[in-house]
């Protein structure tokens, strides 16, 4: 590519990229006038569906300076109509998408090492009198490495915070269906330069949880996070509402200050009615009123939608291993291996379910140590 054409995509903003973009894929045309200002031609949904109707050449420009000379150009800027409806169609259109993570090495070296290295194990009796996760009475054996591809699926949850004025929020959160856990390095598995469509060679699929089951681990975790959200910011309104109530109580008063310097006045040239008194109570129901309405109007609300799914499939090497003691049977072990961050992910506990790094060996069943110490309270006696 030419100095020159990196120079004038340097120069387009992100939105005139975008339209760019969404008129190649949706299979229209758009011709360049000058810098800034385009002909184009953009399917709608409308146009889909009837194959009579000729889509509509449209005039835009993203430089208002340009619309003197191109009277009859639309301005394409954030809010405007025209932009507003390509951004909805392309969530529309990009509601679903799978797509495959490339370009990671299958043939990490050392392996074996690296994994032993990684999970600690012992004996759950000896470690809880030296106090220590080593035991050289255990042997860790590899059998079989596979790659396998495992789905991750990526949700992109819109909140809005509606109360005085109204905010968004997009939050993504991704899951990997194998293991049923959040994947904490999601700019490196979004990485656009190493996404595409198609993989080979053909892999088999790891085994996990359904799409449903990820969303709903999504779902409340992200409710968790919008909940921070929504009360920061309902801490923020109030103090904004307390303000405006009690600049609102302060117009009150003066009013009602005002009145009785009347009602003064009035008794002064002996004026004795009581309308100043059903006067001052009207005024004190209508502020109550106006602050109540107030408060009623400007409530915090929040409404969280799903957006997007993406359900990128990652190869990554599945590890069937044992841990053999020097007595008695060994006791297989699972463990995945990353390529994407070149590290070993935690081991899942087959007591509890959470993830662990270090296991213990007791009676031919490995547990994490919470679990191990529990079981070994139980049997002498003392649950905890």
């Amino acid at each position: 590519m030419s100095n020159s054409l990196l120079a004038s995509h340097a120069d387009r903003s992100p939105l005139e990229q975008f339209v760019r973009d969404y008129v190649d894929v949706t299979g229209g045309v758009w011709d360049e006038i000058e810098p800034q200002v385009y002909d184009v031609i953009v399917p709608t949904a409308e146009d889909a569906r009837s194959s009579a109707a000729e889509p509509a050449l449209i005039r835009l420009t993203f430089d208002p300076e340009a619309l003197p000379e191109h009277p009859r150009a639309q301005l394409a800027s954030f809010g405007t109509p025209l932009i507003d409806r390509l951004l909805q169609e392309s969530l529309q259109r990009g509601r679903c998408v799978e797509l495959y993570r490339l370009d990671l090495n299958l043939q990490p070296h050392q392996l074996s090492g690296r994994i032993g290295r990684a999970v600690q194990l012992s004996e759950a009796d000896a470690a809880r009198r030296r106090g220590t996760s080593r035991d050289d009475s255990l042997a860790f054996e590899v059998r079989r490495i596979r790659p396998l591809l495992f789905p991750q699926v990526v949700f992109w949850f819109e909140a809005t915070f509606t109360s005085d004025q109204k905010e968004q929020e997009v939050l993504p959160l991704a899951v990997d269906l194998h293991y049923g856990r959040q994947v904490r390095h999601l700019d490196q598995l979004l990485d656009p330069v190493h996404l595409g469509d198609r993989f080979s060679p053909a892999l088999p699929e790891a085994t996990g949880i359904s799409r449903i089951e990820a969303y709903r681990l999504a779902r409340e975790q992200t409710v968790r996070t919008v909940a921070a959200l929504a009360n920061t910011r309902a801490r923020e309104l109030a103090e904004r509402i307390d303000r405006q109530a009690a600049r609102m109580s302060t117009y009150y008063d003066d009013m009602a200050d005002e009145l009785e310097e009347q009602r003064q006045r009035a008794a002064a040239k002996g004026d004795e009615s009581d309308k100043y008194a059903s006067r001052r109570a009207a005024l004190a129901r209508e502020r109550e009123l106006r602050i109540t309405e107030l408060r009623r109007k400007n409530a915090l609300s929040v409404r969280l939608r799903l957006l997007n799914l993406l359900v990128i499939r990652q190869p990554k090497l599945l590890v069937q291993a044992a841990v053999v003691p020097e007595t008695g049977s060994s006791v297989p072990l699972e463990l995945v291996f990353d390529p994407l961050v070149e590290a070993v992910e935690a081991a899942t506990c087959p007591a509890c379910g959470r993830p662990t790094f270090e296991l213990q060996h007791s009676r031919g069943t490995l547990a994490c140590p919470a679990c191990a110490a529990a079981s070994l309270a139980v049997r002498k006696g003392r649950p905890r």
